[in-house]
């Protein structure tokens, strides 16, 4: 599972910095569907991967750091641990 952190500006949404997961990749078309938490403002929406790239590239105010995304994953090799995180 893959959890993106862009602007919103990017696709003209309001507001700015979002957490969102991915729904799903389009190959033929390059386009990655947005499951967006706040379906109240935005329902699912396929982007076009660069544009998605671009809108990851903002920095956040707070960390001065550029946004990413987080990969969450089952590892079925080891009992103990749940989940491992692959935060870029």
């Amino acid at each position: 599972h893959i959890v993106v952190s862009y602007s919103r500006r990017t696709f003209l949404q309001t507001g700015d910095g979002h957490f969102s997961p991915i729904g799903g990749y389009h190959a033929g078309q390059d386009l990655v569907l947005i499951l967006d938490v706040a379906r109240f403002k935005y329902p699912p929406h396929w982007v076009p991967l660069p544009m998605l790239y671009e809108a990851m590239q903002y920095h956040d105010p707070v960390t001065a750091q550029p946004r990413g995304y987080l990969r969450i994953s089952a590892q079925p090799r080891l009992c103990s641990v749940l989940l491992t995180l692959d935060v870029r």
